[in-house]
């Protein structure tokens, strides 16, 4: 009973007392038993990937015994003296500090320097003949351990083992690992390697899934590090006695916390999942009819206009799949925080719909102000030791039931059965970001819904492309929808699924003259494209008007709020609509004969929680519920924010010139519901119904005057400076022009495929003037893409480091190549001289303050902004728990200010 190894602790509660330690053995223990429990139950489907490692359907308890194996060398780093010290004491049970030694590298890291410096090299832990290739298995299984804390270990080089380890660390290490040789190999038989563990092919599968074991791995150590779940022991007992009496039973007890996998309900009907669909649309009908294949991975890419019930169809589509066991959960991917709120509620209403009765499935909205989100944060379980993070009280929704053991940290949303969030979340699983392993784990047997797809830049495309190779590699399916597709970003997705699916690099040839709407449909069995209709109801056709001048629009404005309608400027920037903004206030007692609150400014510069009252206002102006007395003479000036998902519905509408996908997002939200003369919804069930009884819809659109031949100063006029600053290829701009005069309508949807193609075509070459913007702006699209491509993990190497740094803290890595954008918090001094929020909300008030503006505006703008002084600055941010956070100061009153509730941020 005198080993070593028994005088180093694992977990510790400081400055209380001697006793309030855990043995570092027993520590690795509890881990292991956790992982052990995870695979015996086959938790996340995790046996599965032992079964693709070599493992038989009936070698459970192997696989079970192997991983728990592994798992007891995790934290073998902390056997470091440098390590040791953290943990301040007088027991002389424990190691005795060593001066000479530092910690100076994380303990994870310091536990791969261990096994490659010393423990590889003791003949004594090796327990087979072949020592090459054990080593080799060795070195993978590794990386996986001691890369626990969510990314790989780093490189040899950079660790500063040397300085955190003396002999008698290494040597109780050793005897450390003889002993868990002597529980595991001996004690439970497990005997010897499998002889497929030294198998090269065995080794390549076990590098392709080791992201996956590490995702494992993290929640075993989560589990296992749970001081509600595994009580602190210092008592010296023999491992085999530790891991049968305590180990086993509480990790027992720990993976009853982990959500059940709820049984997938089968598919019944359309009313089943959406009552209030009395005729399917046509879109509707094909994921109703259309036959399933085998249990390989498919990819359909859905489009159709606006309104063609694109969201019901993915859905119904989800349910045959997950009734057919090609899939277990989703994720609907979404280009922004507000397009995902509003899936978000849609999905609330019918996803217990998927399952069986009786199921408690977890329903998960994922992304940066998620926990926000007052009708998310009312859906969530309380009371759960393992969550440190804070969640609202309330009573728990039967129609979004959450588990908060995932939505503690967004690290864990992908594992819920049903998540929502932005697309962002998904790509962070190729890429560096801490924990990527676990949103790996979570995609396995996931159906990707991904919307609006063309709202993405080439960098997101290119990561788009990697992801879904990726998901057709690991056997996942995939539903496309969008409105505006050009062919060549079809190809695209098509092709990087086409070669995860196959594993080969053969390019798919399309069909480059279909027409829209279209279903594109991809599996083992080759490429099918099938043209179909969509709903009379939806079929539109939006004559296109031009001005030329702020004035003109003006007047159009006037003339709508005379008749009494509800009209809409989308402007290009957030200054452009601040500037119009204040236009019309100024000339609204003198010509619009209009009150001051029925002229609504909405864009992205908002305070959280302004931006909530805004987008509540406009929906209750402009949604499908709003009537003519609602309706009545209002105003809503906005910039890209309503462009999608909010379900808006104007009368008439005036946009700055854009490009031809956006111009056709934008005339989605002009007369987008039915309605009587007046303005209110025409009741369903009418005979008449389908018919719209106000004035043909125009889109009066803002641009330079035409020319022919533009120079490269084309936009340089002041009212377009921003436009061109916002869309710097400005060819689309023009391209854009050119059709719409030639169509002089957008008809939806026989003339969709022009529109787009006119305009995003490889094949076109923009006039002379506007050749120089045009290849600048392409060549930086292709940069783009090559950075992207440098910027995600190199799957199939194994769970390693590469070459790069952006595992690196210091290293920033983004899922979206735009200008950097940072947060201001808006603060005030009250009378006590105490700083607070501006935002009253008691429970998320200082998150609800904040405010994103652009890096390069701060930098020129920040010295005319009112900041808290350092020192009061840093212990803010303490508190707040936001270390890079700036808190701005507001003066309270009637003054100047740099942000206010009707302009928001307007700082120059």
């Amino acid at each position: 009973m005198a080993e070593s190894f028994y005088q180093y602790w694992g977990k510790c509660r400081q400055n209380t007392d001697n006793s309030s330690y855990h043995l570092l053995a027993y520590h690795n223990l509890d881990v292991a038993a956790c992982g052990y429990q995870i695979v015996k139950h086959n938790y996340f489907n995790s046996f599965e990937l032992f079964e693709k490692i070599g493992f038989s359907s009936n070698d459970k308890e192997q696989a079970a015994l192997w991983f728990a194996y592994f798992l007891a060398w995790h934290d073998i780093g902390k056997f470091a003296n440098g390590f040791q010290k953290l943990f301040k004491h007088n027991n002389p049970q424990l190691v005795a500090a060593d001066p000479s030694k530092e910690y100076l590298s994380r303990h994870d890291s310091l536990g791969w320097w261990l096994w490659r410096e010393s423990l590889s090299l003791k003949p004594e832990i090796q327990l087979d003949k072949y020592d090459i290739k054990i080593k080799n298995l060795y070195n993978i299984w590794l990386l996986i351990m001691t890369g626990h804390h969510g990314k790989p270990p780093e490189l040899l080089k950079n660790i500063k083992g040397i300085l955190a380890f003396n002999e008698q660390d290494k040597e109780s290490a050793s005897d450390y690992i003889q002993a868990i040789n002597q529980l595991f190999i001996k004690d439970n038989k497990l005997q010897h390697y499998p002889e497929f563990f030294i198998d090269k092919t065995h080794q390549e599968k076990l590098n392709q899934i080791s992201w996956l074991i590490a995702g494992l791995t993290v929640i075993s150590d989560w589990l296992g590090s749970n001081e509600q779940l595994f009580s602190f022991n210092w008592q010296v007992m023999p491992l085999s006695e530790y891991w049968q009496n305590h180990a086993i039973i509480q990790a027992e007890n720990a993976i009853a916390t982990l959500p059940k996998l709820s049984s997938v309900a089968q598919f019944k009907n359309i009313k089943n999942l959406f009552p209030f669909i009395e005729k399917p649309t046509p879109l509707q009908e094909y994921a109703l009819s259309c036959q399933l294949s085998d249990k390989h991975p498919e990819l359909f890419i859905m489009e159709d206009v606006t309104g063609a019930g694109k969201t019901e169809a993915s859905m119904i589509l989800a349910s045959r799949l997950m009734s057919a066991q090609k899939v277990q959960g989703i994720y609907i991917g979404l280009p922004t925080m507000a397009t995902a709120n509003a899936i978000y509620q849609r999905t609330a209403n019918v996803y217990e719909k998927l399952y069986q009765t009786g199921s408690h499935p977890s329903l998960v909205l994922t992304h940066g102000a998620s926990y926000m989100n007052p009708n998310f944060t009312q859906s969530i379980l309380t009371n759960d030791h393992i969550s440190q993070q804070k969640y609202s009280n309330g009573e728990q929704s039967v129609s979004a039931e959450c588990n908060e053991w995932f939505v503690d940290t967004r690290k864990k949303a992908l594992l819920a059965e049903v998540g929502v969030g932005t697309l962002d979340q998904v790509l962070m699983a190729i890429m560096p970001f801490k924990h990527q392993s676990l949103r790996l784990l979570g995609l396995r047997h996931k159906l990707l819904i991904l919307d609006e797809v063309h709202a993405y830049d080439s960098y997101m495309v290119k990561l788009l492309e990697i992801l879904l190779n990726y998901h057709a590699s690991q056997g996942g399916s995939a539903i496309i929808l969008t409105a505006t597709l050009p062919v060549f970003l079809r190809e695209k997705l098509l092709n990087a699924f086409n070669k995860g699916l196959t594993n080969n690099q053969q390019t798919l040839s399309l069909n480059q003259s279909l027409p829209f709407p279209l279903i594109t449909r991809l599996n083992y069995h080759g490429l099918t494209e099938k043209p179909i209709d969509t709903r009379e109801e939806v079929k539109r056709q939006v004559k296109i008007a031009w001005i030329k001048d702020i004035e003109t629009g003006i007047t159009k404005i006037q003339q709508s709020i005379e008749q009494g309608k509800i009209i809409c400027w989308i402007k290009n920037s957030v200054a452009d609509a601040i500037e119009l903004y204040q236009q019309l206030q100024l000339q609204r007692q003198h010509t619009l004969n209009i009150d001051a609150d029925h002229i609504l400014l909405f864009h992205s510069r908002f305070a959280f929680c302004d931006r909530l009252e805004i987008e509540e206002k406009a929906l209750t102006w402009a949604g499908k519920s709003s009537n003519s007395e609602i309706r009545q003479a209002k105003v809503i000036i906005a910039t890209q924010v309503i462009e999608q998902s909010l379900d808006l519905d104007f009368d008439e509408m005036i946009s700055d010139i854009a490009p031809i996908d956006l111009l056709i997002q934008r005339a989605g939200r002009l007369q987008r519901h039915v309605r009587d003369k007046h303005g209110n919804i025409k009741p369903d069930n009418k005979e008449n119904q389908s018919k719209d009884e106000r004035d043909p819809p125009v889109l009066t659109v803002f641009a330079p005057p035409w020319q022919d031949e533009p120079q490269k100063d084309w936009l340089d006029n002041p009212a377009f400076r921003n436009t061109s600053y916002v869309y710097p290829n400005h060819a689309y701009l023009w391209l854009t022009q050119k059709i719409l005069l030639k169509q002089e309508y957008i008809k939806m949807p026989q003339e969709a495929r022009l529109l787009i193609d006119s305009v995003y075509a490889e094949d076109i070459e923009p006039p002379s003037g506007l050749l120089e913007v045009y290849y600048k702006e392409k060549g930086k699209s292709l940069s783009h893409s090559s950075i992207a491509k440098q910027s995600v993990l190199d799957i199939n190497s194994g769970y390693r480091r590469g070459s790069d740094s952006y595992w690196d803290e210091d290293v920033k890595l983004s899922t979206r190549l735009s200008k950097d954008n940072i947060d201001l918090y808006l603060a005030y001094y009250n009378e006590e001289h105490e700083i607070i929020p501006y935002s009253v909300n008691s429970e998320y008030a200082w998150e609800q303050s904040r405010v994103s503006i652009s890096l390069s505006k701060w930098e020129r703008i920040k010295k005319s902004i009112k900041q808290l002084d350092d020192i009061s600055l840093e212990k803010k941010r303490q508190q707040l728990h936001r270390p890079q956070a700036i808190i701005v100061l507001l003066e309270k009153g009637d003054g100047p200010s740099f942000y206010t509730k009707s302009l928001g941020f307007h700082a120059n």
